[in-house]
Formats: structure tokens, C-alpha cells, sequence
């Protein structure tokens, strides 16, 4: 019988007594999709997935991200992303997100598979969006309900500019700002799916608050980004070899802390684009 854990009030559970060996039926399929949107993250432990059943958990969801440009893939499943990191290469993401806000449509989901886990360190954090709306002052909460923001590639940017001569740097940078784009979005938005009202604001990703200055916009932001790394909206998870988590990318952020170099870290994971249980009248 599936049960959950919670694991803080505000995000996160345990899911006990799924075998990922063998398929997992319609029933389980769904208490799991009700789990995830209560518990915004949740977690297996030591679930011994292999790469086929990781996949096919994750098309049970619906629609997966196509092969990633960049990143290399589990030999045989090219839509399972290889995230290895090291010495040699650190990894890209060691900051507070949510995935791909600067799309047009933004994935629903990611399922991450531990690997191989160094001696000490590597947790990753999820911050609730949920519960950063829930704290705010109700003059903010009105205050931010008229504002937009301008999301864009972010941090990225250090993939594309950094250890380059200045003139190939600009070259690939621009590319890639023409490749990715800009997206604008409401920074008080709904759940698609319960309706639930959150905070959609990540300082990897915004770039600016339409209608106000460089100075001004900033210094919201500071104080956006302040609001929003409180431990009470939190969880750390300390992974062991095997565990699986499955977040839900459109109403929380999270943060890979990559405190364990030169030490070798290796997850999988695959990206859900689409969620199929999301009724096209349900719009965020």
C-alpha cells in the first residue's frame, strides 16, 4: 500500500511501498500525481530504478523533453540526461531556480535518480513558492499582484561567455540569447492545476520587473531574494545511492549545492514537459 511521509510543513514527502521493478498501475500512477501536487517534491528511497523503468515512470506523467543540446545522455536513452560533475567539470545550476522560466512553456516536472553520491555533500534544497506567497505582508501580496517580470537565460550565461577570448564569447553569447529568448510573466500566479497562488520569482532567472528602473527593480529583487531564502519554506535532502526525487517544476525552485568537488557526483534525470492530467482550460 502507497504512504507518504511528510517530510516539512511546507513541502515535501516520503512515498513508501512502490516497486519499481514492475509497472506501476493506474491507481498508484495517480496517487502519486495527488502526492506530488500536495507535497510539491517527493522522494523514494533507494529505489533501484533502472534506465528504462525511469522512463517509463516519467512518460506515465506525460510528455518528456526532447534530448538535451548540451549535456551528455545515458548510453541508450538519449532522453535520460547524464548530469556528471567533478574537478573538471563543475557543474552550471549551484544557485536558486526554477527550471526554464525564460520558455514560452516551462516543463511541469523533472524525475532525478541518484547514482553515484560523493562521501560528503551534494544535497540538493527545494524552496516552496507556495509558502513564499503564504508569508508575505498582505500589502505585498496586492503590491506584486499588478507587477510582471522578464525572465531570461540567467546564470547560463557563464556557460556561453566564460574561459573565452572576448570576441567568441560575445559571438556564442548572443546566439544564445537569440536561441532562448525572453519570456514575461505575472510574479503572483495560480496552480494550473489546485489553483494555489504563488510567488513566481527565482533570481537565477529574472532579469527585470517591467515598469521601473535598473535601480529600482533590483533592489525588489534583493529583497525578493531575501524573502525567498528562509529555511522555513525549505527542505535539504541528503541523498543516498538510489533515491528518487520528483518535483514540481511550475510552483517550487531548487538549489544543487555543489560543496563536494573535486569528488565525483552522477544523476539522471529526465525532464516531464507537459502534464497530461492538465485540462487545456486549466491555464496558470
Amino acid at each position: 500500500m502507497l504512504k507518504v511521509e511528510k517530510i516539512t510543513p511546507a513541502l515535501g514527502g516520503i512515498v513508501e511501498g512502490i516497486d519499481f521493478s514492475k509497472p506501476i498501475n493506474e491507481t498508484n500512477q495517480h496517487l502519486i500525481y495527488e502526492a506530488l501536487l500536495e507535497h510539491q517534491v517527493i522522494f523514494f528511497r533507494g529505489a533501484e530504478i533502472t534506465p528504462s523503468a525511469h522512463l517509463d515512470f516519467a512518460k506515465s506523467f506525460g510528455q518528456i523533453d526532447e534530448p538535451h543540446p548540451i549535456y551528455p545522455h545515458v548510453e541508450g536513452y538519449e532522453n535520460i540526461v547524464k548530469l556528471e560533475n567533478n574537478a573538471q567539470t563543475p557543474p552550471d545550476t549551484n544557485s536558486w531556480h526554477t527550471d526554464l522560466t525564460f520558455k514560452l512553456h516551462q516543463p511541469f516536472a523533472s524525475i532525478l535518480v541518484a547514482r553515484t553520491i560523493p562521501e560528503v555533500g551534494g544535497d540538493t534544497l527545494w524552496a516552496s513558492l507556495t509558502a513564499a506567497y503564504e508569508r508575505l505582508p498582505e500589502r505585498m501580496k496586492t503590491y506584486l499582484g499588478d507587477l510582471e517580470a522578464i525572465h531570461d537565460m540567467g546564470d547560463f550565461r557563464n556557460s556561453f561567455a566564460a574561459n573565452m577570448a572576448p570576441e567568441a564569447g560575445r559571438q556564442k553569447l548572443n546566439e544564445a540569447i537569440g536561441r532562448f529568448g525572453h519570456n514575461i510573466r505575472p510574479l503572483i500566479q495560480h496552480h494550473p492545476v489546485n489553483g494555489k497562488t504563488f510567488l513566481n520569482f527565482n533570481e537565477a532567472f529574472v532579469n527585470h520587473i517591467i515598469g521601473m528602473t535598473t535601480n529600482e527593480s533590483n533592489a525588489l529583487k534583493t529583497w525578493l531574494a531575501n524573502h525567498m531564502n528562509r529555511p522555513e519554506i525549505q527542505l535539504r535532502w541528503k541523498w543516498q545511492e538510489g533515491d528518487v526525487a520528483m518535483w514540481d517544476n511550475r510552483i517550487t525552485m531548487h538549489y544543487a549545492v555543489a560543496d563536494y568537488l573535486p569528488a565525483y557526483r552522477c544523476m539522471n534525470r529526465i525532464t516531464v514537459i507537459s502534464d497530461k492530467r492538465e485540462r487545456p482550460s486549466q491555464v496558470a
